[in-house]
Formats: C-alpha cells, sequence, structure tokens
C-alpha cells in the first residue's frame, strides 16, 4: 500500500498518532486515497516456536514448501544420537502446528541444508556424515499430514581421500531455471579446496553431476545466491583474503555440467568471518534493486560492513559506494550468528547477529535500505532473544514473503539458557 496522503489538516502524517481515535496501522483510506503509517520493526514468537523441544540441537537450516503453505526444519537431534532430522510445520497466524521429527540420516550428522524444488515438488537436503565427512543429497516428498517420503541418499564427495565438511546455510541452493540444486562444499583430500555439484531430481532420486573447483583456497567459508534476473546462482565464498564472487553456468544432461564465470574480489581486503561456521547467509538478492546484498567482514574497516555486487550475464561487478554500517551485534565469532537477508514485501534488507558468543549474549536485527550506491540503516537493533549462544542461523529463502504476511522467517538452535532446542522466529523489519 502505496502512502498517497502527506498532510493531514496542513499536519505531516509522521506527527499524527491517532485519527478519530484510530492509529495509522488502523487506516487504509481517507476520502479514497491510500493511507499508510509508519511501522515499527518487531520480533514475533510464534506459539510452539520450539520444535525440538528444549534438547539440544544443531545445524539447523529451513525452506518453504509452496505446495503445502508448510516450513520444513532440518537440524541435528542431538537428543537422538545427532541423526539428521526433519520436520513440517504448518502456520496460522503466528502459531505453529508440527509434524512429527523424521530422521534422513541415521548417523552422526555435521551439517544440514535444505531447499525445495518447485520444478519436482520435492525437499532437497545436503549434509555431512561420517566417514571423513561424506558429502550426500537426498530428496522427499512431502504430505499433507506433514509426513516424508524419502529416497536413497546420492553421494556428492565420498570423503575418502580427506574430511570433506561444509556449512549449512552456504551448502544447497535451489535453482528453478536449471531444476538443480547445486551443493558447496570443502574437499579435505584436496587441500581443503571448495568444489560444487549439481544434483537433478527425478521422483525422488538425485543425481550427481561432477564437481568442479570454486575456489583454491582452504577457507571454507561460502555461501549461494540465486539470482532470478539472470537464471543462474552465484557463490560467494572468502579465499583467505578477500571476499569473492563467481557466477555458475549449467548445462549437459540434466543441467548437471557445471561451468564457472570469472571470480570478482570485493576491493579491500575482508572475509566471511561474520558467519563462521554457524552463522545465517552471506548473500541476500534484492528483487527491487536487483542487487546481491553482502554481509562482511571489512579489514580495513575493523567491522562487519553492508555491501553489494551486481551481475550481467556472467560477469559480477562489485560496488565501490560506501558500505553500509551494521549496528545488529554482528561481531566475528563462531557463535554470534550474523547474516543477512532481504524482505521483499517491505522492500527491506536485514542483518542479525549477537552481541557476543557467550551465553549472557543479545541476539537482534536492523534493517538497511538501498540509498543510491549506499544504504541508510536502521541505526539500532531490534532484539530477537537474549541470555543465549546462537548457532546454525538460517532465513526461508522466500525473497517475495507471500507466505507469511511481512515477516522474514528464522530458525535457529539456542544454546546455553534453560530451555536450549530448536526456535523459529518471525522478524519484521517495518515500513
Amino acid at each position: 500500500m502505496a502512502n498517497q496522503i502527506e498532510k493531514l489538516n496542513a499536519i505531516a502524517i509522521a506527527s499524527i498518532e491517532k485519527f478519530n481515535t484510530l492509529t495509522d496501522a488502523n487506516i487504509e483510506k481517507i476520502n479514497g486515497r491510500e493511507f499508510a503509517g509508519t511501522v515499527d520493526p518487531s520480533t514475533i514468537t510464534p506459539t510452539n516456536t520450539q520444535f525440538n523441544g528444549t534438547d539440544s540441537t544443531e545445524h539447523t537450516s529451513i525452506c518453504y514448501d509452496p505446495d503445502n503453505d508448510f516450513i520444513v526444519v532440518s537440524y541435528r537431534d542431538a537428543s537422538n544420537s545427532n541423526y539428521g532430522t526433519v520436520r513440517a510445520a504448518s502456520i496460522s497466524g503466528t502459531t505453529l502446528t508440527w509434524g512429527d521429527e523424521v530422521v534422513f540420516s541415521s548417523a552422526t550428522t555435521t551439517n544440514t541444508g535444505i531447499c525445495y524444488s518447485t520444478g519436482q515438488d520435492v525437499i532437497m537436503i545436503g549434509w555431512s556424515g561420517p566417514s571423513s565427512n561424506t558429502i550426500y543429497c537426498i530428496a522427499a516428498t512431502v504430505g499433507s499430514d506433514k509426513t516424508f517420503s524419502f529416497g536413497s541418499a546420492a553421494t556428492v564427495d565420498s570423503g575418502g581421500d580427506g574430511s570433506n565438511q561444509s556449512i549449512a546455510y552456504g551448502m544447497i541452493e535451489y535453482n528453478p531455471d536449471y531444476d538443480t540444486a547445486t551443493v558447496a562444499y570443502e574437499n579435505g583430500g584436496d587441500s581443503g579446496h571448495n568444489y560444487v555439484a549439481a544434483v537433478s531430481v527425478s521422483g525422488t532420486t538425485c543425481t550427481v553431476g561432477t564437481a568442479v573447483e570454486f575456489d583454491d583456497t582452504s577457507e571454507e567459508l561460502f555461501g549461494q545466491s540465486y539470482d532470478p534476473d539472470i537464471g543462474k546462482t552465484v557463490l560467494v565464498y572468502d579465499n583467505g583474503t578477500k571476499v569473492g564472487a563467481r557466477v555458475i553456468s549449467q548445462s549437459g544432461t540434466g543441467n548437471r555440467t557445471i561451468s564457472l564465470g570469472t571470480e570478482a574480489l570485493f576491493a579491500n581486503n575482508s572475509g566471511l568471518t561474520v558467519q563462521e561456521y554457524y552463522g545465517g547467509m552471506v548473500a541476500a538478492y534484492d528483487t527491487s534493486a536487483d542487487r546481491h546484498h553482502v554481509l562482511l567482514y571489512d579489514d580495513s574497516a575493523s567491522a562487519a560492513k553492508l555491501t553489494y555486487f551486481t551481475v550481467s550475464g556472467t560477469t559480477v561487478t562489485w560496488s565501490s559506494g560506501t558500505a553500509g554500517t551494521v549496528s545488529s551485534g554482528t561481531v566475528s565469532n563462531n557463535e554470534t550468528g550474523g547474516g543477512i537477508a532481504y524482505n521483499a514485501a517491505r522492500n527491506r534488507i536485514i542483518t542479525y547477529g549477537a552481541t557476543a558468543s557467550t551465553s549472557g549474549a543479545t541476539y537482534n536485527f536492523e534493517y538497511h535500505t538501498v540509498n543510491g550506491t549506499g544504504y541508510t540503516s536502521q541505526g539500532s537493533a531490534t532484539t530477537i532473544e537474549t541470555g543465549l549462544r546462537a548457532r546454525t542461523i538460517h532465513v526461508t529463502s522466500v525473497q517475495t514473503n507471500s507466505f507469511h504476511a511481512n515477516s522474514t522467517i528464522m530458525v535457529y538452535a539456542a544454546l546455553g539458557d534453560a530451555t536450549n532446542g530448536g526456535r523459529v522466529k518471525f522478524l519484521d523489519p517495518g515500513a
């Protein structure tokens, strides 16, 4: 809703709290003209927010199932031998209704990443497991009763030549143009270099293409960002000195053959240490500005910063404008969970993170808007939760936010307080 009214009886809208006893949130039109006041950022804690009771949970990931109108969460269940587990929930207002927990990996699971294939109507989960952290991918249909029918797990990399690993927020990304998921991981047998492979699905049978190296360093911090404007996925990664990005093009049988665009590096020495291994998304695509916003640690500023790159064809161009200031407590550490999301309904960027890695930290977020080649930021933070350590933070990849009004949906593992467990929160950046 656009605001077509600037003043009422010569008084600026921002100075009016109520009109005929109604707040601006309760007024849609005056004399047929649209009216929209300001909406403050807020955190909503839904009913049944915890999806794993008070048991310790790690390596969480979340996706949206548009066919059933569910959110689906994958995680490592510490109360059940660290098995890989998945669970679906419907949302009515601010109430979550969960289905049963279902195990997809009856072995120690190190990381999980989840996405939804709109082409095949299945969830796809990437994870790393025992035996030198083999990288797997599996698909399942989701029933209207929140049950899952899994196919067989496919091996992306056996890990037999070294200890592979991945990170949940950068592990798997679905591309509807190619109808594949790309799985990124560190190959421990190749000096810790980073690779990506494309996985196609028929029914619930996954077929894995040949993996391609995208970064020849041992820095295993990376993420993926789908760009609907070009129909391709972009890898964003830490090469040990700077943050780089390159475009994935796919072809061949099942679109499983990968070729990579030229590497583009952010100008300043920088890294993805804000996210570390247990953090949130490194990049978020902005459907309004056609930009990939990136949360990184800028060495020259000794601080977390917000910047962006654009893509034309397979060419990545980083912004030379002033990077945005981040005030949401995204300090660099394994258990501060820094990350970024784009809320299309509000047309605002969200950065989130904790103030420290201790159990007394505050986990919070703030909003940013595009201002030319720079950003206008909230300048303060909105609390998500206090008194915890936060690990493995993930947000839904539903950039249109058609699922739950104006909220960005977040899932995370909370450690260090009386309730522990995995939680879901709704973040509204306001307008």
